[in-house]
């Protein structure tokens, strides 16, 4: 259909309205012939034949247009979602893992996921290699402390940050003389992606 002009559209809006040609003449101060033109015109335009099948083809076009755009629109937000959400918590860990292996250049500091997978690691003053485990992206922490007990220091202080409080442990065991700090990574809904962890020397010892 082609376009309407403005006027057009001002008629075709009041008469969705209810409003009859001599009201919208009196609305729009011109005369009734003149109404009737542009409804000439609007119904050439439609391709149609009388007022009300214009009115109901134009109403039923644009429906349709703009239902038509709003599943483009959908589509192409839920594949922006898709395409950035893998993306997210390493973006979000790089940044903040940039500031603090500024601060704490002998540290190990990592990011993991909710399911405590680590996605990037920044070895400072240990080898990738440390207490006979490889230190790597992928790794869980459970694998990276050698336990599946969730009450084990390491483990527990990841987990409390998941629930967006910061947590400090000193480690045990094979693990005694180091410091762990952790902290909930967030989105800018301040809903926790993941976790940002730091693993330092105590020091003196």
């Amino acid at each position: 259909m082609n376009k309407l002009s403005p006027r057009e559209e001002e008629i075709v809006a009041l008469c969705t309205q209810g409003l009859t040609n001599e009201a919208i003449a009196h609305k729009l101060g011109i005369s009734i012939g003149t109404v009737n033109t542009y409804w000439l015109r609007i119904r050439l335009k439609a391709g149609t034949s009388g007022k009300t099948e214009s009115v109901a083809k134009i109403i039923s076009e644009r429906a349709d247009t703009a239902l038509r755009a709003a599943n483009v629109e959908r589509e192409a937000v839920q594949r922006i979602i898709a395409e950035n959400e893998q993306h997210v918590v390493d973006l979000r860990a790089a940044l903040a893992l940039f500031q603090l292996a500024m601060e704490q250049i002998k540290s190990t500091v990592w990011a993991t996921d909710r399911d405590l997978h680590i996605h990037i690691l920044a070895n400072g003053e240990f080898p990738s290699k440390h207490f006979g485990v490889v230190w790597e992206p992928g790794k869980t922490v459970y694998e990276v402390f050698k336990t599946q007990d969730d009450k084990h220091p390491a483990v527990a202080c990841h987990l409390t940050a998941l629930t967006g409080k910061h947590c400090n442990a000193r480690l045990t065991g094979e693990f005694a003389n180091l410091s762990l700090r952790v902290s909930p990574l967030l989105d800018e809904h301040d809903d926790v992606l993941g976790c940002i962890s730091i693993l330092n020397t105590v020091a003196g010892e």
